[in-house]
């Protein structure tokens, strides 16, 4: 097996294993990537992902924070999109 196949290989299933995550979860392994690259890390590793250079550095810092998430929950407690609560009366 050639190195350029193996290389291939290694990245299909990176992107399959890259697409089962959670948002949260995607970012921080993008994070990790990153840190293990190094120097100019966030560039390469936001461009093979399709991210942000943001969402990259996030990632990272949210590793490094070494924080647990909370249980059973993607997002935090209020966060994402909030209901269209009208409360005019109609008579």
């Amino acid at each position: 097996m050639k190195k350029i196949d193996f290389v291939y290989e290694i990245e299909k299933h990176e992107d399959f294993f890259y697409s089962q995550l959670s948002e949260r979860g995607k970012r921080q392994y993008a994070g990790l990537e990153a840190m293990k690259l190094g120097y100019n890390g966030v560039k390469i590793i936001s461009k093979r992902f399709g991210l942000h250079n943001h969402t990259v550095r996030k990632g990272k810092k949210e590793l490094l924070q070494e924080e647990l998430p909370p249980a059973n929950r993607i997002r935090l407690k209020g966060g994402g999109r909030k209901k269209n609560v009208c409360n005019k009366r109609f008579d």
